[in-house]
């Protein structure tokens, strides 16, 4: 069974509020907190539809000042709602960075009611316990950051649910497979780790306490059991991993984590060496300790936000330097580049000129160095490097021997005396050792059009969590310019380039949002859209054509032209043959029509709303 938690004696007590949660609000359609009260109703999850998910704030800002924003026009029973829904969103997740503890939670909760409070806020519910609030294991830093899509994929979700007739809804939660089924066709699932989240919350017995698909995808691949279809089907990925634990129970009954030992598939490392605190300092699963005991090497983050260009890495690196600046942490931001280097990054000699007109050579230290020398001189404190295109630079030379004292396990506690724990190395061209401290949190982004993952140095893979950032067609807002779906078009374009290149060579959301009349639609298409294409290509104009419209005749998009040797090369056939060949011209923006356009991802105007 999958209930098995050696980190959180507490994982009973959540599985207990779970089943509770699933017959009082799922079945039932009544309040968590508000006895006696019908909440979990679609006219009530209507209003958070309206005033949430089609009203959502993605500039930047504080997530519930923009939160109480978005729902300033609810009633109080639909405030009580989203509480709920925050409940259930965080009731899984505790521990490591990003993962808040139950007073945290508590405190969060209690924020949003009082956006419009039904009642003075329930303290004394039981699932407001600490046990209850504890978590089951860490879901990593990404998932606080991305908790509005999170949320935005519980609304719509749940929304979906309660409209069900009750005997489809307490069939559905009587067949775990049936309703993993389900939820994953919820269109807002994609990408989404609460998938993973209310799925062992709700049905323990069936599915892992691995919060991130990577992991899961990390499972099958190191128990010799991977199968491509795992990319695109989550159900059968759970299935097989619920396979693979049922053998597993046959040699290790009720001792099967893929966190710990004796199992350790995702630790390998345990097998070799004990833990000697009991504690797992990966932040992935990281245990929350009730004694508030602090472990030798506190939990670091180490992520690179990946995805095509225009998918908001650069907007959620931000988004990391304004949490940490409202929480009064220390930053410093580097941006990659092909030149940048080893002196550039940590340090190195340079030329000084002096007074006396001589140049003379020292030692200067580079941003990791001196964030490090910080870290370790305010141990209270968390410090953040956030590197941008970190995959611009070769990353190996850049890190160099640090490759190895970055890792969360090789860490060292901030402040403490070189060699007594983890990694200590001794930079060339000083005498000072230097350990990588354990609150400095290391987040950087990648685009994946111009390096995939798997080409990526295998150490650096190996010391990064890697959070997709995938093209989300449903955060255009406005969706409708007219009668053109952006949506539609963007997602049928994708679809195309994934064809005839691959993921990572995609087009993201954020090149279309905030496009409001037919002239931006042109602009964006002629002179971000078209531009990318021929930089995917490489200048082949047929398959930029092919891309863009699906189809390589006349469009007016591109005209088609032949172009005759025999014409343009009178007296050289020799050296260019007689084959003629197809050129193109590119259309004028100012003709492309509603209907051009629509016809982009196969509609009409009689196709769409008006």
């Amino acid at each position: 069974m999958s209930r098995y938690n050696p980190h959180y004696p507490n994982a009973p007590a959540v599985f207990d509020a779970a089943e509770r949660f699933k017959q009082r609000c799922l079945v039932d359609q009544a309040s968590l907190f508000l006895d006696g009260t019908n909440l979990w109703t679609p006219p009530h999850f209507k209003a958070l539809i309206e005033n949430y998910v089609n009203r959502l704030d993605v500039g930047t800002g504080n997530f519930f000042e923009k939160l109480k924003s978005q729902l300033a026009d609810c009633a109080p029973l639909d405030i009580a709602l989203m509480c709920e829904v925050f409940w259930i969103v965080q009731l899984g997740t505790g521990g490591g960075p990003g993962n808040p503890r139950p007073e945290t939670k508590i405190d969060r909760i209690r924020r949003i009611w009082n956006f419009n409070p039904p009642r003075p806020f329930p303290d004394a519910s039981p699932f407001l316990a600490d046990d209850v609030l504890s978590g089951l294991g860490g879901a990593g830093q990404g998932y606080n950051n991305h908790l509005w899509r999170e949320i935005v994929f519980a609304v719509e979700a749940f929304a979906e649910f309660v409209a069900k007739p009750r005997d489809e809804r307490e069939a559905l939660l009587r067949d775990s497979w049936a309703f993993a089924a389900w939820l994953v066709k919820v269109p807002s699932n994609t990408g989404r780790q609460f998938y993973h989240v209310l799925n062992h919350v709700l049905f323990p017995d069936q599915f892992e306490r691995i919060f991130s698909q990577t992991d899961k995808h990390a499972v099958m691949r190191e128990s010799k059991r991977w199968n491509d279809a795992y990319y695109d089907d989550r159900v059968a990925l759970d299935r097989a991993l619920a396979d693979l634990r049922a053998e597993l129970e046959a040699r290790h009954p009720g001792k099967v984590d893929h966190y710990d030992a004796p199992v350790a598939t995702l630790r390998p490392e345990l097998l070799e060496v004990p833990p000697t605190t009991g504690l797992v300092d990966d932040p992935r699963a990281v245990a929350y300790d009730a004694t508030d005991q602090i472990p030798s090497i506190r939990p670091t983050t180490n992520v690179i936000l990946y995805g095509p260009p225009g998918t908001g890495k650069t907007w959620q690196l931000q988004e990391y330097r304004d949490d940490a600046a409202e929480r009064n942490e220390e930053w410093a931001f580097v941006a990659f580049h092909p030149s940048y280097a080893y002196e550039d990054f940590v340090g190195g000699l340079r030329p000084v000129g002096g007074s006396d007109g001589h140049v003379r050579v020292r030692y200067e230290k580079g941003p990791f160095l001196k964030l490090c020398e910080k870290a370790h001189a305010q141990p209270g404190r968390q410090f953040w490097l956030f590197i941008d295109e970190i995959n611009r630079a070769n990353v190996a030379k850049v890190f160099g021997e640090l490759i190895t004292a970055i890792e969360p396990s090789k860490r060292v506690p901030a402040g403490s005396e070189p060699e007594k724990n983890g990694v200590w190395l001794t930079l060339p061209n000083t005498d000072e050792p230097l350990g990588v401290p354990d609150n400095l949190n290391i987040v950087a982004t990648m685009n994946t059009a111009d390096r995939s993952i798997a080409m990526m140095d295998v150490a650096l893979r190996r010391r990064f969590a890697f959070v997709e950032c995938a093209p989300d067609p449903a955060l255009i807002k406005p969706r409708f310019v007219g009668r053109i779906d952006l949506a539609a078009l963007l997602a049928r374009i994708n679809e195309r380039l994934e064809f005839l290149r691959d993921r990572d060579h995609a087009i993201g959301h954020a090149y279309f949002i905030g496009v409001e009349t037919i002239d931006d639609l042109r602009k964006v298409l002629a002179e971000r859209v078209i531009p990318l294409l021929h930089e995917y290509f490489f200048e082949d104009l047929d398959k930029v054509s092919l891309a863009l419209t699906g189809d390589a005749k006349d469009s007016p998009f591109f005209r088609v032209r032949t172009l005759h040797p025999a014409r343009l090369f009178a007296n050289a056939r020799l050296d260019v043959g007689d084959e003629p060949r197809r050129g193109f011209v590119a259309g004028d923006p100012a003709a492309w029509t509603e209907r051009d356009i629509m016809a982009l991802y196969g509609a009409t105007p009689d196709d769409a709303p008006p």
